[in-house]
């Protein structure tokens, strides 16, 4: 059913990026779990520092593929010599609203960053708003990719495993810490247990 779908992967994310990209994810889910069940100020620091290293990850990828195709005037290239990011760069879908999608992801990241360093119950709920977004439209953008492109763009896909990262650690952080608020955390963590 999904040969198609299955043949375009197979040619433009080779195994050792897809391996990676598992890894990666594997990596930072333990963290997340990790943050989620140490519970308290160390915790959700955990998982809020994370989630900005994340962000900083996105905003380089989204980044260099800003530079390459609107700076530099070059095609990106995908690692292993794959074609498919020239493909998708090629697409009508590259841009939407007549901007690009790397700016668009510029602006996600910086603004999922920029919530991701406040804090409070309302921090929680924005980042996790903005990284299910942020996820629903990498999702939307590999069904593009494979069912209308014909294509896949490594560093399209490491965006997507980025976002959706994110989405895992924000759920974790809304889950765990939801209603605790900064202060009732200290506070619980400073009082002597009776």
């Amino acid at each position: 059913m999904f040969e198609d779908q299955r043949f375009i992967l197979s040619r433009d994310i080779p195994l050792e990026i897809a391996i990676a990209f598992g890894v990666f994810a594997l990596v930072v889910a333990g963290i997340a779990v990790w943050g989620y069940r140490t519970g308290g100020s160390r915790g959700e620091n955990m998982l809020r520092a994370t989630s900005a290293v994340l962000t900083g990850l996105g905003l380089a990828v989204s980044g260099y593929i800003a530079y390459k195709t609107l700076i530099a005037d070059e095609p990106f290239q995908c690692i292993g010599g794959s074609s498919g990011c020239s493909q998708v760069e090629e697409s009508k879908y590259a841009r939407f609203l007549g901007i690009h999608m790397s700016i668009w992801g510029l602006i996600g990241y910086t603004t999922i960053l920029g919530a991701t360093i406040w804090k409070g119950d309302n921090a929680r709920l924005t980042v996790f708003a903005l990284s299910l977004f942020g996820f629903v439209t990498s999702l939307v953008l590999r069904y593009l990719e494979l069912w209308e492109i014909n294509a896949s763009c490594q560093w399209c896909v490491a965006s997507a495993v980025l976002m959706t990262m994110l989405l895992v650690l924000s759920s974790c952080r809304l889950l765990g810490y939801y209603g605790t608020g900064d202060g009732e955390i200290e506070a619980a963590e400073s009082e002597p247990e009776s």
